[in-house]
């Protein structure tokens, strides 16, 4: 089977849960900026998590950006809303919670044809249940980012070490981003280098060739490592400026050593160990005694 590459970046951060009104004003804010900070299309469209309300199109001006985001959050159908001394009324009202965590899933270049040359970002809101989503997690997918096609802009260096930044600039407390292909997080989740070697085994954190380590756990452990470096609160992990040319061998083994490193410190996430209520951020139920 054939896959297209994809430029790949993730960042997993610490945040407060919030209502429904507080995540669309949130994502407001997040896509305003990054559409400032980066090569992001407007106009762009919005989804929830169900098909029925998706590809919402959004004003270049945002003029009807709120509306669109409640209407992609509405099409829920699994009784996840709650609202304080409400007595079970689960409707989306601008003062709910949700039981899995809100979800918006943005794509630029809303009057683009063809699908595969726009990008997407996931934003996935903490959830008030103790357990599900107690992270912030931002998850942006690019196609066609080689050098000649549509969306080259993004494979540059200089433009993966902004947006990284920048994800990092958005959270309370970041514990990793990372910029990545999809052949080499294939490569770094399910073991096989691209010589065809299996140096890794599933359940390893999921790095990329441009890394920022923040869990407070893992600096000790990577801080004398090659090609890492000082970085903010923690420390960047860097293999390389151009990422059309990231899917060589040189790269895939020094990504699987530090994961195979951080395994056999018992690691096998990114995030393992982090507690909300160090950040600020009670991990409670916000709903208190009340019951699902």
């Amino acid at each position: 089977m054939t896959f297209e590459n994809k430029l790949l970046i993730q960042a997993i951060g610490v945040d407060p849960i919030l209502t429904a009104s507080e995540h669309i004003a949130w994502c407001r804010d997040f896509i305003t900026q990054f559409a400032q900070h980066s090569p992001w299309q407007m106009p762009c469209s919005v989804s929830g998590r169900r098909p029925r309300h998706g590809n919402l199109g959004i004003e270049a001006d945002f003029s009807n950006f709120d509306a669109m985001c409640a209407l992609a959050q509405s099409d829920s159908k699994n009784d996840g809303f709650r609202n304080v001394g409400s007595n079970g009324d689960n409707r989306l009202l601008p003062g709910s919670y949700s039981s899995t965590g809100f979800t918006s899933i943005f794509s630029d270049g809303f009057k683009i044809r063809k699908s595969k040359d726009r990008c997407s970002i996931s934003i996935i809101s903490p959830s008030y249940q103790t357990r599900v989503n107690d992270l912030r997690t931002l998850a942006f997918y690019c196609g066609g980012f080689g050098q000649g096609q549509a969306n080259e802009k993004w494979a540059g260096g200089e433009v993966a070490l902004q947006v990284l930044r920048f994800f990092l600039s958005r959270f309370r407390f970041c514990s990793d981003v990372r910029v990545t292909t999809s052949f080499l997080y294939r490569s770094c989740t399910y073991g096989p280098t691209l010589r065809g070697e299996n140096l890794a085994e599933t359940g390893s954190p999921v790095i990329g060739p441009l890394q920022y380590f923040g869990n407070p756990a893992i600096i000790p452990l990577l801080r004398d490592e090659p090609d890492i470096t000082p970085f903010g609160e923690g420390l960047l992990l860097k293999l390389t400026d151009d990422f059309t040319t990231v899917d060589t061998v040189e790269i895939d083994d020094r990504i699987h050593a530090i994961q195979s490193k951080l395994r056999s410190a018992g690691f096998k996430s990114l995030e393992q160990g982090i507690d909300r209520s160090q950040w600020g951020c009670d991990s409670e139920s916000v709903l208190g005694d009340e019951q699902p």
